[in-house]
């Protein structure tokens, strides 16, 4: 399964069995089964800016999943702390202090889409696997609607004639190197 969304997964700081299991069994899962990478991070509520697992956060470009121990409002603010912008799931704030249009080339972290999920709301490891899945292939789904009606939407149909080398520009002078001379037989053999 192709993921555009990346998942980052905050441990929880309390010595649970429960919690601890549930995280071992889900990565592991998401690891072997589903092919799915995951960002461990220490627990959201912890991080100080300017520590590794905040950078790395900082450091995604693109839409984020965000697999907490926390309600949503609180990891969003725990989010917001860090410095991560987005438009966050269920979040109606909106953040002023970015430039409208950004330069050509340049990252616009407004665009990007950021969903928080509460573990606490959720039993078991398999439960959360299905709505980590279900969520990322939601997101996916989002990324490619196309309607079949579309003029520019992609063909099933193949083309009806092969198609053939372009021939070489009448600009450039023949050349006496074998190479050259061993690649102009196999384009004019029409394979």
């Amino acid at each position: 399964m192709m993921i555009n969304m990346k998942l980052i997964l905050s441990q929880s700081n309390q010595n649970d069995p429960k919690r601890q299991h549930t995280e071992q069994e889900l990565v592991a899962a998401l690891l072997m089964r589903d092919r799915i990478e995951v960002i461990l991070v220490q627990d959201a509520a912890q991080l100080e800016i300017a520590s590794t697992d905040a950078l790395c956060i900082q450091g995604i470009r693109g839409d984020m999943l965000v697999a907490a121990w926390h309600p949503i409002v609180d990891c969003i603010e725990h989010l917001r702390r860090l410095g991560i912008i987005g438009r966050f799931d269920g979040d109606a704030t909106i953040t002023p202090d970015l430039p409208i249009a950004l330069p050509s080339g340049h990252y616009d972290a407004m665009q990007r889409r950021i969903v928080c999920l509460n573990l606490s709301d959720i039993e078991g490891p398999a439960n959360a696997r299905q709505q980590i899945l279900t969520l990322l292939r939601d997101e996916k789904r989002n990324d490619i609607e196309i309607p079949p009606d579309t003029p520019s939407a992609p063909s099933n149909t193949r083309p009806t004639q092969p198609t053939r080398a372009m021939p070489r520009r009448s600009g450039t002078p023949p050349s006496a190197d074998e190479l050259d001379l061993l690649i102009d037989k196999i384009d004019e053999s029409n394979l």
